[in-house]
């Protein structure tokens, strides 16, 4: 009987460790898989916009910062790694798309910050099943998702150095 408590004890603390509690505003979407794309196959019908899950390209993108957008199919494979991707509307202004940037730098890795034009926030957060949109550049709040989220997708342990830099 004490061995069967103990044991629940050790699994309800591995549980609380490996399901990160939710941040105020965090959206959850239902998981869609996580199976590759056939060369050729146009990528789902995603349930979120940026999407947070879905069938993928077979290639991910270096993480980093981004001037252009990062094709939905290709950012749903840096979600499978654990990457946290910030995205931004275009207009946003340039003391907060540099303050996204910079905020980028401090990471060594597991994050992609790049602009995309259907947004309808400012910027938008996303990991694996999980958005945060954002009215302003709320580093403090990104960083709470980053720490929260980073390296939890469901495919851990693969790499992505920060290696793409195209603000400078």
């Amino acid at each position: 009987m004490v061995l069967a408590i103990g044991v629940v004890a050790v699994a309800a603390v591995v549980i609380a460790q490996t399901q990160p509690e939710d941040l105020p505003g965090v959206e959850t979407f239902p998981d869609m898989g996580r199976g590759h794309l056939a060369e050729g196959e146009s990528p789902p019908a995603y349930n979120s916009s940026p999407p947070t899950s879905g069938k993928h390209a077979a290639s991910s993108a270096p993480c980093g910062v981004y001037r252009t957008e990062v094709p939905d199919e290709i950012q749903v494979h840096n979600l499978e790694h654990g990457t946290i991707i910030v995205q931004y509307q275009p207009g946003l202004a340039a003391t907060e798309i540099q303050a996204l940037e910079a905020y980028a730098r401090t990471k060594p890795s597991h994050i992609l910050v790049a602009p995309r034009d259907d947004l309808s926030d400012p910027v938008v957060v996303t990991s694996w099943t999980r958005m945060l949109r954002l009215d302003t550049t709320e580093v403090s709040t990104i960083d709470s998702f980053y720490d929260r989220y980073a390296r939890r997708g469901p495919e851990v342990g693969v790499a992505c150095p920060f290696t793409v830099d195209e603000s400078v």
